[in-house]
């Protein structure tokens, strides 16, 4: 095809020439394309000589396209051959959250209704408890005031029971004295009337009889005042006896509505007294559960806890080994990816670098050159062919 002579100063490296490609490395051309092209010492200067730029020349190869898409899915390839191999397998996160809080609500609901009738029973026995102590409270202090109010009464009684007898003595008394008012009154008219009676008994019967009327008249009349005296005090006793009742009905009731009151005010204080104690005690039983409740809630959550980290540690145990084993399966499939693309890539420019060869050889016979160089460290006087045989592969 192309003959090869030794020149001084010229150097023929189309048979071990690198292809630079789009990626900016330089593409190794692979001894199996078949150049014969050879480095020569020395040349005569009857040659006729052209240099051809062979970079330029393969770039605008209607297949160089290919060869740089190749180029950069190789590139591709390496790098992310390269981020797989490098990066560390990811640990999955895992988040008990979720199943630990479903736990917790499915143990509180398991154990609500135990500590619900726990609760219930201690509550009920503090209110039994409370209400013996209010009745026990109350009994007392109804037979405090029974006991009170015989007192009173009994005292109330005797008074009135005095008083009455001092009114009683006084209206005897003054009955007594107005008796003695009128038999004193009456004594010397009945005497006179008697001694009248005395001195015509044997002479005349009829003025005997006279004088006996008017002696059965007057005394009946001193005991009409008498009797009619004794009446009115009667009167005035029992009137003053009736307001006296009156008086120990309305001093009875006097000391049963005090002693109510003050009953009822007692009860009321010891009432808040032991409802205030029985909050307290309620409250305390209820974070005493609270706490036995929290701490089994805790043991068991701490159980179910080690069980789901256990299983938690297996699942990611058994997920780094499948992704360890994915990405050594992810790296042999880039390899294999990557030794196609580069044998693609060697079969493509071998045969890019044939057809760059076949038209040389055409060129140079069209135009009598005798070499054909593609690197000149000196050159005499060549003929730069680049575009002669860029329009050549372009037809």
């Amino acid at each position: 095809m192309i003959r090869a002579l030794g020149a001084a100063g010229l150097v023929l490296l189309l048979a071990g020439c690198q292809g630079r490609g789009p990626a900016g490395r330089n593409s190794p051309v692979p001894p199996s394309t078949g150049a014969s092209f050879e480095r020569s010492a020395g040349a005569a200067s009857s040659r006729r000589v052209a240099v051809v730029d062979l970079l330029r020349a393969a770039a605008a190869h209607p297949r160089w396209p290919d060869l740089a898409a190749l180029d950069q899915r190789i590139a591709g390839i390496q790098a992310e051959l390269a981020l797989t191999r490098t990066t560390p397998a990811q640990s999955p996160q895992i988040d008990l959250s979720a199943q630990m809080k479903a736990e917790a609500e499915r143990v509180v609901e398991q154990m609500r209704p135990e500590f619900r009738r726990a609760f219930e029973q201690d509550t009920a026995a503090l209110h039994d408890g409370a209400r013996r102590e209010l009745e026990a409270y109350a009994d007392k202090i109804r037979a405090d005031q029974q006991a009170e109010f015989e007192t009173r009464r009994k005292a109330l009684e005797a008074q009135i029971t005095k008083v009455v007898a001092d009114k009683q003595q006084e209206m005897t008394s003054d009955n007594a004295q107005f008796q003695q008012q009128m038999l004193a009154q009456y004594r010397i008219p009945l005497l006179n009337l008697r001694l009248k009676q005395e001195t015509v008994q044997q002479t005349d019967r009829q003025e005997v009889d006279r004088l006996s009327a008017q002696i059965q008249a007057l005394t009946q009349e001193r005991d009409d005042k008498v009797a009619a005296h004794e009446k009115a005090n009667q009167q005035v006793f029992q009137e003053f006896q009736q307001r006296q009742s009156q008086q120990y009905t309305a001093g009875i009731t006097d000391i049963q509505q005090q002693l109510t009151s003050d009953g009822r005010r007692l009860i009321d204080a010891k009432t808040a007294e032991i409802n205030a104690r029985l909050r307290q005690q309620i409250a305390a039983k209820e974070a005493e559960l609270n706490t036995v409740l929290n701490t089994r809630l805790r043991d068991q959550l701490r159980a179910r806890e080690q069980v789901l980290v256990a299983g938690a540690r297996d699942q990611v145990a058994r997920s780094q080994a499948q992704a360890a084993e994915a990405a050594r399966a992810h790296a042999r499939a880039l390899d294999a990816q990557l030794q196609a693309a580069q044998e693609e890539r060697s079969r493509l420019l071998a045969a890019i670098m044939a057809d760059l060869r076949v038209e040389a050889a055409a060129l140079a016979q069209a135009k009598g050159w005798d070499l054909i160089l593609t690197q000149a460290v000196a050159t005499f006087d060549a003929v730069d062919a680049t575009d002669d045989l860029i329009a050549r592969i372009k037809r």
